[in-house]
């Protein structure tokens, strides 16, 4: 976890691992409408698409959720169930959490202006601000990014996690050691709405800027 890019409500968008990895090397993705089956069948069916372009999986194995919290762990900041109970119920009714944990290596066809030799790429079917607090939470780790693209581009998130006043911000900003170092912050429409950060903590000039998805980098304010 320590220098990871968290990607929540991330569906299969590999924009974070295209653009970010040889700089990171380990990706931790979540998102509670994904299933186990889903996310095996993208990363090893047959088609091109699949996978990782140019990479093989040297380990895949499944995660259970007591190699990550106690048994009894519960979230200890949890959103106003009276405004947003319904949705939450609704959604997560649906999921079925999971965690699927698999380590990447570069195909001796490619070379290192590819990507990195290898990666870990960590993928929790749970929701999105309760995978933060029991992964980065217990272990006093902050994420070196945080990925925010599109978020609920479906329809299926319970609020606007791209505003300052989200529950998903309150979570992040109320880590005791901080907040990621950097945001990488995108989305469908126009690149223009994006040449500014979400939150506030990343005000600035964009550091990139990818046409996938219209990511922008930024770094946190000091």
């Amino acid at each position: 976890l320590t220098t990871s890019v968290y990607s929540p409500a991330s569906g299969l968008d590999g924009t974070p691992v295209k653009w970010l990895a040889g700089n990171f090397y380990s990706f931790v993705y979540t998102d509670y409408l994904m299933t186990k089956e889903d996310l095996v069948d993208d990363l090893e069916g047959p088609l091109k698409r699949n996978g990782f372009k140019g990479y093989k999986p040297v380990l895949q194995r499944e995660i259970r959720r007591d190699e990550i919290v106690p048994a009894s762990w519960q979230p200890s900041m949890l959103p106003d169930l009276e405004t947003y109970g319904w949705k939450i119920e609704r959604w997560e009714s649906r999921a079925k959490p999971f965690g699927h944990w698999s380590v990447w290596q570069r195909e001796a066809r490619y070379d290192e202006r590819h990507g990195p030799s290898a990666f870990s790429f960590f993928y929790l079917g749970g929701e999105m601000s309760a995978v933060y607090q029991g992964l980065y939470f217990l272990q006093n780790i902050v994420p070196a990014v945080m990925v925010i693209i599109q978020p609920g581009s479906l329809g299926g998130e319970w609020e606007s996690v791209q505003t300052n006043d989200s529950f998903f911000r309150k979570v992040v900003s109320a880590h005791p050691s901080g907040m990621p170092q950097y945001l990488l912050n995108g989305g469908y429409g126009s690149a223009q709405r994006y040449r500014t950060a979400c939150w506030d903590e990343y005000k600035g000039e964009p550091l990139f800027y990818t046409v996938n998805r219209n990511a922008h980098l930024f770094r946190l304010a000091r």
